[in-house]
């Protein structure tokens, strides 16, 4: 299984906005976030929303390698890279929507392995 490390995100994310030349503030601006936030996401201490990373991913131009999530995104299978795309161009509300969806397909997933 996947597991999520924070401090590495945190890291990416930190490293791409100083190669951008970008202060926390203005990241943090463009991403529709408080710097508050965007520090205590670059110190390993929040994992950003699902809005969040993906606003930070678009504007830093990051890809799921530079999280190493994936060794190489030519490696993803098409079933994801369709997803991850359709989720990236998602407005807002859709946005919510795929949240909402994930969130209870997650639940429905769980409470089916706890019944085998």
């Amino acid at each position: 299984m996947f597991e999520v490390d924070k401090e590495k995100i945190g890291l990416v994310i930190k490293q791409a906005r100083k190669n951008m030349k970008l202060k926390q503030y203005e990241l943090a601006e463009m991403a529709g976030f408080s710097e508050k936030h965007l520090c205590r996401i670059e110190n390993g201490k929040y994992l950003p929303k699902l809005e969040h990373f993906l606003s930070l991913v678009s504007i830093l131009k990051l890809s799921l390698a530079d999280f190493g999530m994936v060794e190489n995104e030519s490696e993803m299978s098409q079933i994801k890279t369709k997803m991850i795309n359709k989720i990236v161009q998602a407005d807002e509300n859709k946005l919510k929507i795929y949240e909402e969806m994930f969130d209870y397909t997650e639940k429905i997933i769980e409470k089916s392995l706890h019944k085998v």
